[in-house]
């Protein structure tokens, strides 16, 4: 597979991942109950809209499948100004999409195992309970919100300072954190068009860098050219 190629696929899956993540993230807002619903609401509601349920987790598997190449994308172009951060956020938002899929398994499937197995409420409501200090589900949770909330902004500023993105971009990053740790349906149309702004551009400039380095001869392993400048 060609350089190009490479740059070509990790700009899709950089503009992608993040748009099927807040999709995915919007259907659940659907079908969970508003307010802060208890366990056994959310088994109600899942076992009422199973096929919405499933739909929305796999979507944000998806998303997890293309953020990783994307970020290493960026990691392979980052050089000159900006850099250290660019390679900072990208990690982050790396590390955050790798949690995500351990995350999504373990938030979306025992609600519908819950609701296929008919659980009795108070069983489903202690496991739910017991869930909530189990250290592998907090290690998760915490890497996956540091990586998918803080690693955008620090990804975003870091590809401002080298001048390859808006500065409406870092804007909508901060958007799209923000927009993920609220509720209601509201808030997940507004996470989707941030997506879309902060990591459209961040995209197109995997796909500028590719095409330079392409026009100076840069070798397919990235030295020298644009990474050799961080040097």
């Amino acid at each position: 597979m060609t350089t190009s190629m490479h740059t070509r696929l990790a700009a899709v899956g950089l503009a992608s991942g993040p748009l099927l993540f807040t999709l995915g993230d919007l259907l659940r807002r659907l079908v969970e109950p508003s307010g802060t619903p208890s366990a056994g609401a959310i088994t109600a509601a899942v076992h009422e809209h199973g096929g919405v349920w499933l739909v929305a987790g796999l979507l944000s598997v998806t998303a997890a499948f293309c953020v990783v190449p994307g970020v290493w994308g960026l990691l392979a172009a980052a050089g000159g100004r900006g850099a250290r951060t660019t390679v900072v956020g990208a990690l982050l938002v790396g590390a955050g999409a790798l949690a995500l899929v351990g995350h999504t398994v373990a938030f979306y499937a025992p609600y519908a195992l819950y609701a296929r197995a008919h659980t009795p409420v108070d069983d489903l409501t202690a496991v739910d309970r017991a869930s909530e200090s189990y250290p592998l589900l907090i290690a998760l949770i915490v890497v996956f919100i540091v990586g998918m909330a803080i690693g955008p902004v620090v990804l975003l500023v870091g590809l401002r300072r080298a001048r390859r993105v808006p500065v409406w971009a870092v804007v909508a990053a901060v958007v799209f954190a923000v927009s993920g740790s609220g509720g209601g349906v509201g808030l997940g149309m507004l996470g989707i068009g941030a997506a879309a702004a902060a990591f459209l551009p961040a995209a197109r400039s995997l796909l500028v860098t590719g095409t330079a380095r392409e026009e100076q001869g840069t070798p397919a392993d990235g030295r020298g050219g644009l990474v050799a400048e961080a040097t």
